[in-house]
């Protein structure tokens, strides 16, 4: 499940990145900010969900941490870069690089968020429950 997740993921990237790239048009200072944006949110969305696949069937405890972890590691990147073009980098911050990152985050959110909840943890153990309840 962890590959096809990932697969679900670049394919997403891919379709925003192809949709960014048509709205750049020939602005090359529009297009370095949508590879910029898609490489920082699609990096960042991408090693979360790998968090999330290793955390998969553990323990709760774990699971949460897991969980906690990799909404650390996706939101990380995406803070670090709007700091960046914040203080450092004004020609990606006219391009519209803040905007774009924000953009390309959401759908790959909504594509963690339903991967986790449909696809959910599929373990064979039994975690409690009595078949007399």
């Amino acid at each position: 499940m962890c590959f096809c997740g990932a697969a679900v993921f670049l394919a997403v990237i891919a379709i925003a990145l192809a949709l960014t790239l048509s709205w750049a048009g020939e602005d090359s200072l529009r297009r370095e900010a949508a590879f910029f944006a898609a490489a920082v949110a699609g990096g960042g969305a991408l090693t979360g969900w790998a968090v999330t696949c290793m955390s998969r069937g553990r323990a709760p405890a774990l699971a949460a941490a897991g969980g906690m972890g990799a909404t650390l590691v996706r939101l990380g990147p995406m803070l670090v870069a709007l700091g960046w073009i914040s203080a450092v980098d004004a020609g990606l911050r006219s391009a519209g690089a803040g905007e774009l990152l924000v953009l390309f985050y959401l759908p790959l959110l909504a594509v963690d968020i339903g991967l986790v909840l449909f696809c959910g943890v599929r373990s064979g153990r039994n975690r409690g429950a009595n078949a007399a309840n």
